[in-house]
């Protein structure tokens, strides 16, 4: 089903219609703290909050699933109809609904959109990654926690402590903020940003300097400063930086602040999508609970800009003005993320091996040699066009989704390979090489000694025939008495 199909269904209302959202983690005074994710949900909100044919919910994603945030639209029947897996596509979809109609109407106002929407993904998105995952004390309080939690898990009433135990998967992901953190890091080591105010050795260093004066250990005097107080020298150096960068992004953005409270972005009277883009990336440095340990952005925010700083309160007002409406993961396993008639993709082969039924290897193949592929590594900003729908509205697999599966599968065949290595290596199963000429000699060697075996069994037997008991017959007897008549004549014989 296309896109147009969709907004044409929710138009004559003819149907109900369900927009599930995968997102990234919980939270409790945001949605999610990921700024995509919160980008994805603040869009459909703006969207389709007053459309009463149209349901928003929200899922705490896996690692299972491919891209996140991941829109999936079910219909009456709860059976999923379209899979959006792209922040921009799910904009284009929100579009084709109506979002953004008065921005639209005025082309300047439309080429302020656009421009705007560049400069939040190129420059202000690393900065809010660089706030939740670059520094160390920022990520193990806040990031941490929000990543890992998930949404709509029913609190568990039994005191049986396996039950407990059982239930944790469910209820806390530990290893999706330490993955993301993987991402972000190369992404921002590629911006020059990962690191900068605050490193994870000095963080190290400073717990070792608490242990050691915790343990009675004294350091040895260093003249001039020390180790600790230069690394502070230092972070505080890269965090001016770092406010100075800000400051031109939010500069830019203050300025298309609206010019009364009850407008939005560019005077509109709704909130459109770059008011939701603007919320997304900020929203997690200013709303975030517990506070930010380091928060250099959010202070920066609040005593330089308190226009933007109502603002983003308004806006997050009008797009959350209740708390989410969470789906359960038992529920989502009823109703998976795969399109309807189509097989899951959750089989074991399907997991590791890089093709399925509607793959081929060519599309797997790298780019040639010629073509850009600066887009994957930063994102672009989206177009306010809507863009046609993929067939059967599958969605796509981005390069790094398609290395991450090719190394699935060399994994997984070195593995195999290196257990067979080892059962024959350490002797659990020999093979021996035997010579074809050996073996030919070997059975004529057998073959002899059959023969000869025969042959003493056959002298064995006449041996037992010749010193054994006989049984006597009629005729043997008969040749006995003529014998013995015999012997009678000779001895009357000699006798004359």
């Amino acid at each position: 089903m296309s896109t147009s199909e969709q907004a044409s269904t929710s138009d004559t209302g003819t149907s109900e219609r369900v927009l599930r959202l995968h997102v990234w983690g919980s939270h409790a005074t945001l949605p999610t703290l990921d700024p995509t994710s919160l980008y994805a949900a603040a869009l459909l909100h703006a969207t389709f909050t007053h459309n009463e044919q149209v349901r928003i919910q929200l899922a705490s994603a896996s690692t299972s699933l491919a891209r996140v945030p991941l829109l999936q639209v079910l219909d009456e029947h709860s059976e999923t109809v379209q899979l959006i897996d792209s922040v921009d596509e799910i904009r284009s979809f929100c579009t084709s609904a109506g979002l953004d109609a008065a921005v639209a109407a005025d082309a300047e106002k439309a080429a302020k959109q656009t421009a705007l929407h560049a400069l939040l993904d190129d420059q202000l998105l690393d900065l809010t990654l660089h706030s939740l995952f670059s520094l160390p004390s920022n990520y193990r309080t806040v990031t941490t926690p929000a990543y890992s939690a998930v949404g709509g898990v029913r609190p568990l009433t039994s005191s049986n402590p396996l039950a407990k135990l059982a239930a944790l998967p469910a209820a806390f992901q530990p290893s999706i903020p330490a993955r993301l953190r993987n991402v972000v890091e190369a992404r921002l080591t590629a911006a020059g940003l990962w690191g900068l105010g605050g490193k994870e050795v000095a963080m190290q260093s400073s717990e070792s300097d608490d242990l050691a004066a915790r343990a009675g250990i004294v350091p040895t005097k260093k003249r001039g400063l020390g180790a600790s107080a230069k690394q502070a020298t230092r972070d505080e150096f890269e965090r001016s930086k770092l406010i100075n960068r800000a400051r031109d992004v939010l500069d830019v953005v203050s300025a298309a602040l609206p010019s009364s409270p009850a407008l939005c972005m560019l005077d509109a009277p709704e909130p459109s999508s770059v008011d939701a883009h603007v919320l997304a990336y900020l929203a997690p440095l200013v709303f975030a609970q517990p506070k930010l340990p380091i928060d250099a952005l959010p202070r920066l925010i609040e005593s330089s800009y308190p226009t933007l700083a109502a603002y983003l309160a308004t806006v997050r007002e009008r797009l959350f003005p209740a708390r989410a409406t969470w789906v359960s993961p038992s529920d989502v396993q009823s109703s998976p993320p795969v399109l309807a008639g189509t097989q899951a993709s959750s089989s074991l082969l399907s997991y590791f091996w890089p093709f399925d039924s509607s793959s081929k290897a060519s599309d797997f193949a790298p780019p040639p040699t010629g073509t850009d592929t600066r887009s994957h590594a930063r994102p672009t900003a989206p177009s306010s066009a809507p863009r046609p729908a993929r067939p059967n509205g599958a969605p796509s697999q981005s390069p790094e989704d398609r290395r991450l599966r090719w190394g699935r599968a060399l994994w997984i065949c070195s593995a195999l390979v290196g257990l067979v290595g080892y059962t024959f290596a350490s002797g659990i199963v020999s093979v021996q090489f035997v010579d074809s000429d050996s073996l030919d000699d070997d059975d004529d060697d057998y073959d002899e000694e059959e023969e000869e075996g025969e042959d003493d069994e056959d002298e064995d037997d006449e041996g037992d025939d010749d010193g054994g008991w006989q049984v006597q017959g009629e005729d043997d007897e008969d040749d006995e008495l003529d014998e013995l008549d015999l012997e009678g004549d000779d001895d009357d014989d000699d006798e004359y």
